[in-house]
């Protein structure tokens, strides 16, 4: 029971002071206050501190040293893939680079993806695709809808039969993620439009039809960037 407490301070700790290093709290380049002062701050133990500063240590974000200290990294060195550390960015100021910066890497795999899957995907990965398409149509709201968008671009990578492209699904997952989120209504009302070129693309894959495949992503990620765009202006 002790080790299971310990264990949720230290989650607790790693995401309270993991946020407050990526929203800015503690800028790029500062030291971090030392472990009595972090103790007191967020209300735990030295030993649970040292050991959430070796968690963040390990996606990056700090760097610890024996003489100087410990400093917040740059963030070019941060593991952006990290699922934590990107959810972190979303809960910040909205970033346009760091979106503008995910679309790229979208467009850099994604067609790719499609097109593959069209020519390789099994009766299996079509009944993947079909029932993660079904629940977005269905979703209820918009977490429901974000985790259903996230089952299908998982399948369409799934699908590819290229292991390096699939072993990218867990950091890409973390990208789509962010991307849904800047891109989804924030009422949790369906886009219709982005559900039309989802059907398009899972009405491809099921043709083998890799153009028609590889378009529709292309439009996806075209009415992703509009609406971000929109929300960056407003």
């Amino acid at each position: 029971m002790a080790s299971s407490r310990l264990r949720n301070f230290h989650h607790q700790l790693v995401d309270a002071v993991g946020r407050d290093i990526v929203t800015g709290v503690y800028a790029e380049g500062a030291q971090m206050p030392t472990e009595p002062q972090l103790a007191e701050v967020y209300g735990a133990s030295r030993m649970v501190v040292r050991e959430a500063m070796k968690s963040l240590a390990a996606k990056g974000l700090v760097s610890i040293r024996p003489r100087t200290g410990t400093h917040v990294l740059p963030r070019a060195q941060w593991h952006l893939f990290d699922p934590a550390v990107l959810g972190w960015h979303g809960e910040g100021d909205f970033d346009s680079g760091l979106i503008a910066d995910l679309l790229e890497l979208r467009l850099a795999i994604e067609p790719l993806a499609a097109r593959l899957a069209a020519g390789r995907a099994g009766e299996a990965d079509l009944a993947e695709l079909r029932s993660a398409y079904e629940a977005m149509a269905g979703a209820g709201g918009r977490s429901d809808y974000i985790e259903a968008d996230l089952r299908f671009h998982g399948a369409v990578v799934r699908a590819c039969g290229n292991v390096f492209i699939q072993q990218l699904e867990t950091a890409l997952s973390a990208v789509w993620k962010t991307s849904f989120q800047a891109s989804s209504n924030p009422t949790g009302a369906p886009d219709s439009a982005a559900l039309k070129l989802h059907h398009k693309l899972l009405v491809a894959i099921e043709r083998h039809d890799a153009a028609g495949a590889e378009k529709a992503v292309h439009g996806l990620i075209a009415r992703a960037t509009t609406r971000i765009e929109g929300r960056a202006a407003g």
